[in-house]
């Protein structure tokens, strides 16, 4: 017989406690004197055995309770020889062996620390164990799974782990951590969870091996939101490069732009030291294909270790502020080039079809103009057509954004409605009164509706304020979605004199974007074909609304562009892994649409995609269209250049549980297995049941004997009487 707490056999030494209570005699403490008494000679009383036992049946009885409470609490069962499993006595390892393949692994002698510690686990894994091979750097990827590495032959699963390993190489990428670490952690419990045969296998330990340069630019913000599972432990590989100093560049932009605040051009370059850098001079020139030029422009700068600085980019021989900077004086290069595009300046054509006066403040072309002004991206063009006559192609063609404030004649319908069914956007502004009122047969011919009537709506008996407000507005519609936050979406201070009312039962699919408050609608849209006609039912100019008087006029213009298919903050640098909008009037000619890469690879985009995703490198990219070309720069992440190492307790402050020995993990694994064998057999048999029921027995015995022994005996009733 076996005990699982042997130690509390000790209680076993309580017997004698009632053997010393047997033993000591009771003496009357208080004594009361008779006055009878004070005659009689005092004599001691004689007493025959100080150390006599009395009522031993009953102490034998209590000694053995006592002895089978300590035995019940030893938890007492009968052992039995334990159940080996079918992989052997040696319990197996579930891991998965993470490997850093982020930029800042490009540092010189890191990637060959990297593959000698992955290959060196990957011999060391034992035939029970289970192994999952993942790499990670902005996302995560699985070179080996769980299910391919069972499978695979014993003997061939490090030759095959190693082979795989031969064909990676570090990217160019930023450093996710937190969704790598977590990502790892839940393959292991999805694992267990699959594999039933673990359970009576009896894995030892459930690890993440991580092989990294733990670089404090890591992402972790994934373990913040994460519980870090119980029983996974994380071992850290951590690998170190061979010189500390490493400075990076960034670009600095200004309000205009890339050109510096002194406005002479020129971008400005922040350099960032690292903090335990033992080099603080560095020269920073542009390359070019002539030595010489290059060796001429050349800036030489000043950053003590763990600080930066913000300088002006050399000038180049040529004039030109675009090209490639290259940094020179630190240990390692993977961050010391960065590539500069100049500003883009997009020409954008704004189509008004109307006979206002731009010069006349109470038409509603003049805020047009005004809302429309050139920026560091974008340049405008606004064009003026009366109606009623015929206007160019051109025009329409070149056109991002048409709108239609006057009536038009069936010629400018028909062309209008094509360029609609191309797929353009179109802003019909219902700024007149009936009668004699041409924008009902213009909103009819180009929604290509009939029978379609409105009226002028009488605000007066409505409203006592004598103007309508906007009620209801559909915040989920992509035009109005930048107004969804509370602060931006205030629009009761606009004020309506004048408005339109038209039954939306006679447009058929039509959706209101905006309603008055007296459910009238105020802005709807219609689809014609692949584009979009969108309808005002109030002008903006004074007389019908103050509309273009508030804070929502010109971002309400922005976002109808932008609606439209036109990139209003469209940027020419870009980080690694970001995506980049292919603009509209490049994909025109997008049945041509091709993008060179840095390594003058092509990539043909498939037809109708909008965003290019496989910026994977540094690097000048050329969007090249038979409607023309477009140059962008890629330059690395800046936080992938904060290459110190971050303090391993930044990861156990976020829950994470590190292990340092592996041969102490198993240990201790080893010892709760089999303290967890043991118990199952105690919980199966539960033998301290019946040694409850005896306790109780022998309970009653003791009272039925307590009870029988001090009874009051015959001779003294007797007397008593």
């Amino acid at each position: 017989m076996s005990f699982l707490y042997p130690l509390f056999l000790a209680g076993i030494a309580a017997i004698s406690l009632p053997i010393v209570l047997h033993l000591v005699r009771r003496h009357t403490r208080n004594r009361v004197t008779f006055s009878s008494l004070m005659f009689l000679r005092t004599t001691m009383p004689r007493l025959r055995n100080r150390g006599r036992l009395e009522n031993l049946p009953l102490l034998v009885l209590r000694c053995i309770v006592l002895c089978l409470l300590a035995f019940a609490f030893a938890r007492p069962f009968f052992s039995r020889p334990a159940v080996e499993n079918s992989a052997g006595a040696k319990l197996g390892r579930r891991i998965v062996l993470l490997i850093d393949t982020s930029a800042s692994m490009q540092r010189a002698g890191m990637w060959a620390q990297t593959m000698s510690e992955a290959r060196s686990l990957l011999e060391d894994v034992s035939q029970t164990d289970r192994v999952r091979v993942m790499t990670f750097d902005r996302s995560t990827q699985t070179l080996i799974g769980f299910e391919q590495w069972g499978a695979l032959d014993f003997s061939q699963r490090a030759s095959i782990g190693i082979e795989h390993l031969s064909k990676l190489l570090p990217s160019w990428a930023m450093t996710n951590l937190g969704h790598a670490l977590v990502t790892a952690a839940e393959a292991i419990e999805d694992d267990e969870v699959e594999d039933r045969q673990s359970v009576s296998g009896r894995i030892a330990a459930r690890q993440v091996v991580l092989i990294s340069d733990l670089q404090e630019g890591s992402n972790l913000e994934a373990l913040r939101a994460y519980e870090w599972p119980k029983g996974v432990e994380l071992v850290v590989k951590l690998i170190s490069c061979e010189g500390p100093t490493n400075a990076a560049l960034q670009l600095v932009a200004g309000r205009s732009g890339l050109a510096d605040p002194g406005g002479d051009g020129h971008p400005s370059i922040r350099i960032i030291n690292s903090p335990d850098a033992t080099n603080e001079r560095f020269h920073l020139n542009w390359a070019d294909d002539a030595p010489a030029i290059a060796s001429s422009q050349t800036t030489e700068t000043y950053v003590p270790a763990g600080h930066s600085i913000v300088v002006q980019a050399p000038a180049r021989a040529n004039g030109s502020v675009a090209g490639k900077l290259i940094l020179t004086g630190d240990d390692h290069d993977f961050d010391n080039a960065l590539y500069v595009t100049p500003q883009l300046q997009q020409q954008v054509n704004i189509l008004y079809i109307g006979s206002d006066d731009p010069n006349d403040s109470r038409e509603m072309l003049y805020y047009v103009r005004r809302a429309f002004g050139d920026t560091g991206a974008l340049k405008f063009r606004v064009i003026s057509r009366p109606g009623n006559e015929a206007i160019a192609a051109t025009d329409i063609e070149t056109a991002y954004l048409i709108i239609v404030a006057d009536t038009i004649n069936q010629e400018n319908i028909v062309t209008l409605r094509r360029y609609l069914e191309s797929g353009r956007t179109l802003l019909l502004v219902m700024k007149s009164a009936p009668p004699g009122d041409g924008s009902v047969t213009t909103l009819a011919g180009l929604a290509g509706i009939g029978n379609l009537k409105f009226e002028e709506a009488d605000i007066e008996p409505q409203s006592r304020r004598g103007y309508a407000m906007l009620g209801r507005i559909e915040f989920k519609h992509p035009l109005l979605a930048p107004f969804c936050e509370p602060r931006f979406g205030d629009f009761t201070r606009i004020h309506f004199w004048k408005y339109r009312r038209i039954n939306i039962a006679d447009c058929p699919g039509a959706q209101v974007l905006a309603w008055f408050d007296s459910n009238d609608p105020a802005w709807f849209e219609i689809l014609v074909g692949k584009g979009s006609l969108l309808v005002l039912t109030c002008g903006w100019h004074p007389s019908d609304s103050d509309l273009a008087l508030s804070s929502k006029f010109v971002p309400l213009l922005y976002s109808i562009l932008e609606y439209g298919g036109v990139f209003t903050g469209q940027q020419s640098q870009y980080f690694v892994g970001e995506p980049v909008p292919i603009p509209s009037w490049l994909m025109s000619g997008s049945a041509n649409l091709q993008i060179r890469k840095p390594d003058n690879s092509l990539v043909r985009p498939d037809p109708g995609l909008q965003t290019f995703v496989q910026t994977d490198r540094p690097g000048f990219y050329a969007v090249e269209s038979t409607a023309g070309n477009q140059l962008f720069a890629v330059n690395l992440t800046s936080s992938e250049c904060r290459t110190a190492p971050m303090p391993i307790e930044d990861l156990e402050k976020l829950g994470v549980s590190l292990k340092q020995s592996y041969d102490a993990a198993i240990e201790k694994t080893g010892q709760t297995s089999h303290h967890s064998s043991i118990s199952e057999m105690e919980y199966e048999q539960k033998l301290w049941r019946w040694v409850l029921i005896a306790i109780l027995a022998v309970l009653l015995i003791e009272i039925w004997l307590a009870g029988w022994l001090t009874r009051p005996s015959a001779a003294s009733h007797g007397e008593q009487q």
